[in-house]
């Protein structure tokens, strides 16, 4: 009696071990680490990998390329230098003091890491903008940014030169500053605004 119990607890005991490893040889080892952005949730280390290579600077971006905003603005209004940007309005408002943004400029390529200095409220929910380059300790004053209802304007300093944009809602241009500043803030009387739907 005994020899048939003792057999039959062997018996099982290897069929649990022949299935658990039966299982790694059908599928393979699966590493697991926990995800930062769901806790309770188990993710396959490929996912984690590809959620960690995520860029960050979208996250901060008030301003990128577009296409859109060539067709939503006036037509034949060109600066040799100008480029096409569309605002995130809705960003732009919540920005406090301290906060951190990435400002693009398109003629360059490139997108400048900035440190709002300070902003200050005006009536009918405007807001004037400042900052400076993250990486600069002396804080020099390089963007500053007007909201108006839901239009952008402002200049940005670099190394090669000062760039004005303005925005007719989230859609815009940004020219060199040597090229725009006699029309700045200006449109051609000859030509006329296409309605454009401002995203709130």
């Amino acid at each position: 009696m005994y020899k048939g119990i003792a057999s039959a607890v062997l018996l099982l005991t290897g069929c649990l071990i022949w299935g658990a490893f039966s299982d790694v040889c059908a599928n393979g080892l699966k590493y697991y680490a926990m995800s930062t952005a769901s806790p309770d949730v188990l993710l396959p280390k490929s996912q984690l990998e590809q959620l960690l290579d995520t860029p960050k600077e979208n996250y901060l971006a008030i301003n990128k390329a577009s296409t859109n905003a060539k067709k939503a603005l006036i037509k034949n209004h060109q600066y040799i230098s100008q480029a096409y940007i569309e605002f995130d309005i809705r960003r732009i408002k919540q920005l406090k003091k301290h906060d951190v943004i990435a400002f693009y400029v398109p003629q360059l390529q490139r997108s400048y890491i900035i440190s709002v200095s300070g902003v200050r409220k005006e009536k009918l929910g405007n807001l004037a903008l400042f900052g400076y380059l993250h990486d600069d300790k002396s804080q020099r004053r390089v963007l500053e940014l007007k909201l108006s209802g839901l239009s952008v304007s402002g200049r940005f300093k670099t190394l090669s030169g000062e760039y004005l944009f303005r925005s007719h809602a989230q859609y815009g241009w940004i020219a060199s500053e040597y090229e725009g500043h006699r029309r700045y803030l200006k449109y051609p009387e000859s030509e006329s605004k296409l309605e454009v739907i401002a995203r709130k």
